[in-house]
Parts: structure tokens; C-alpha cells; sequence
């Protein structure tokens, strides 16, 4: 008897179990969550960079307290330099780097001393803090694009010529030759550029602009004035 109803009893219970089991609903599967690491995070850290370029363009200068004409208070020239700049990547951005410009520039007149006399021959050193932009949206394969600026001290040696004119020119010659003896003089100030490139794999290609004030060091000529533009042509060496 006893036994008939623990039997009951059990049958019951796993007839109960069995309908809850049938009549509860199926799990609510989880979705997947495809997880996509950043590009940035997967790309190898950017390296410090040395770019080399030689540079070749003109120059507008205004220079004060020298006689009117002949290309002493205002002239262009041609210009050759040479540009070097360390850059380091900023922390947490790999399409920023910042380090250190030095730029070397040599000018001699519209013929660069070939042919003809000029105003000035002047010799110009800059050195600043350089900073540096990837445009990303522009990359494609090895090609990188770049805009950087440029901020610091700018000194010049002036060497002042006969004037720009041609070999031969004589008149104002003894004006001319007494400015020439007069003129010459050290001056420093403040350099400001700006300049865009395009790296194909190490090959640099680009354009700049500056701009320069110059104090003059006891001397007549107090202030000169530079404005330039540039084309830019050498490598940029990862390091």
C-alpha cells in the first residue's frame, strides 16, 4: 500500500517536470557582437622622421635706411638652400610629430651672381620648432601627405653689391659703389614657414613659403623684410 502510493507521488512529480519542461520558452539566444579592433591600434608605431631637402625659389626683400633704386630698398632674387628637420611622433596620434627645422638659404640677385651685379648677396641660417600634420584622408599605398609649420630665429649676413644691374651699367656707379661699401651688415630676427609635401615612399616633392623680420646690428639698414616661396625636393628617412 505503501508503496503503491510512493509510486503515485513520483510518477506525479516527473509528469509535473516533464509539462513545465515542454511549456517553458526556448532561450533568448545572445547576439553576436563582432568585435573590430581599431586600425590605429593594429598599425605599427610611428617612427621619428629626418627629412633632407634642397629648396629653390625666389625672394622679396625691403631693407631701410639704404639709397632709393638699384635694388638696395626693394628687389627680388633667386634663391638656393638647404632644409633638415628631426620630427618626433606626439604621444596617442600617429599623424602628428613636432621636433626641430634648421634651414640654410644663399641668394645673389635675380641671375644668382651669373651675368649680372646685385643689391645683395646674403647668406640666411634659420632654426625653430617644427610641427607636423598628416592629412590620412589623402593616403594611398606609400604615398603620405604633409603640412607642416615652422616657427623660430632667423639670422642673415648681407654683402652689399653694386646694385642689380647689369656688369657693364654705369651710371650712379660711384653712389653705387659707396653703397656697396656702406651696406654690408648682420641682422637677426624672427622666421615664420609653412609647407606642404607629398612622400612617395622616401621620395619628397613640395612647395613653401616664409617669411622673415630682421633687426640689423649697428647699422644704417635697421630693418629688412623677406618674403619667399620655394619648391622642395629631397627624402624623408625613417629613424
Amino acid at each position: 500500500m505503501r508503496s503503491a502510493w510512493a509510486r503515485r507521488v513520483f510518477l506525479s512529480v516527473v509528469s509535473a517536470a516533464s509539462a513545465a519542461s515542454a511549456q517553458r520558452p526556448p532561450d533568448r539566444q545572445q547576439p553576436a557582437v563582432l568585435m573590430i579592433e581599431p586600425l590605429i591600434l593594429r598599425s605599427p608605431r610611428e617612427q621619428p622622421h629626418l627629412t633632407l631637402a634642397a629648396t629653390f625659389g625666389a625672394l622679396d626683400q625691403a631693407t631701410t635706411g639704404t639709397l632709393a633704386g638699384y635694388g638696395y630698398d626693394h628687389g627680388a632674387a633667386m634663391s638656393l638652400g638647404l632644409n633638415a628637420r628631426l620630427v618626433f611622433p606626439l604621444e596617442g596620434c600617429r599623424c602628428m610629430t613636432h621636433g626641430v627645422d634648421a634651414n640654410v638659404l644663399w641668394t645673389d640677385g635675380a641671375a644668382l651672381g651669373a651675368g649680372a651685379s646685385s643689391a645683395w648677396e646674403r647668406g640666411i641660417i634659420d632654426l625653430g620648432y617644427a610641427f607636423r600634420v598628416e592629412l590620412p584622408c589623402m593616403r594611398s599605398g606609400t604615398r603620405r601627405w604633409w603640412v607642416t609649420g615652422t616657427l623660430g630665429l632667423s639670422g642673415q649676413l648681407a654683402d652689399a653689391g653694386l646694385g642689380d644691374v647689369s656688369a657693364s651699367e654705369t651710371a650712379g656707379l660711384n653712389e653705387r659703389t659707396a653703397a656697396s661699401a656702406r651696406y654690408d651688415h648682420l641682422a637677426l630676427g624672427w622666421h615664420f614657414g609653412a609647407s606642404m609635401e607629398v612622400v612617395f615612399d622616401k621620395t619628397l616633392v613640395g612647395f613653401g613659403v616664409d617669411l622673415r623680420d630682421l633687426r640689423g646690428l649697428d647699422t644704417d639698414q635697421a630693418r629688412t623684410f623677406l618674403l619667399g616661396a620655394n619648391l622642395r625636393v629631397g627624402v624623408d628617412l625613417g629613424i
